[in-house]
């Protein structure tokens, strides 16, 4: 059974369904190429709760994903410190969008529906030139993912409830 199944099996018990939610918005922000939206639809659970289930969720997501980053940007410093210069000007324009852009950038992408967060958290944290002191740190990059999964929560039900469309 996949996960979405397990999602509607465990729909009548808020408490499970809460815990499944919370364990999928975390993984879908560290390893999974899906939306969390669907977890949003559930007509037993006040859609504040699931929205500050989706939001924790992110925001616990994006701080594991700033870990693992920070430590696979050193190695990658070393590879991109060879003489290929190609990969170099990639490495240093990805670099200057993230430093340009930043939170709010982030804020952006991580706050459209259906958009996959894992890729957007990884480009923005493995790119992110944290030992310049001009790149983002922990704190805010989990606060701005958090913020980032109310904002998507939000518009995705006001998007479904203006359309008039129900999923359960």
């Amino acid at each position: 059974m996949d996960l979405i199944g397990i999602l509607t099996e465990l729909a009548t018990n808020p408490i499970a369904y809460s815990i499944v939610f919370l364990i999928y918005s975390i993984l879908a922000a560290v390893i999974l190429p899906i939306p969390v939206e669907i977890g949003l639809f559930n007509y037993h659970i006040h859609p504040a709760i699931l929205i500050s289930i989706l939001a924790i969720g992110k925001g616990i997501g994006a701080f594991i994903v700033f870990e693992i980053s920070t430590k696979a940007r050193k190695e990658m410093k070393k590879y991109t410190s060879t003489e290929n210069k190609f990969i170099k000007k990639l490495i240093d324009y990805s670099e200057w969008f993230v430093q340009k852009y930043g939170y709010y950038g982030l804020l952006l992408v991580l706050s459209t529906p259906l958009m996959i967060d894992s890729v957007s958290l990884y480009l923005f944290s493995l790119l992110n030139p944290e030992e310049s002191g001009e790149g983002m740190n922990r704190e805010w990059f989990t606060i701005t993912n958090v913020i980032a999964g109310a904002i998507r929560g939000i518009i995705t039900l006001a998007v479904f409830y203006w359309v008039g469309l129900k999923l359960v």
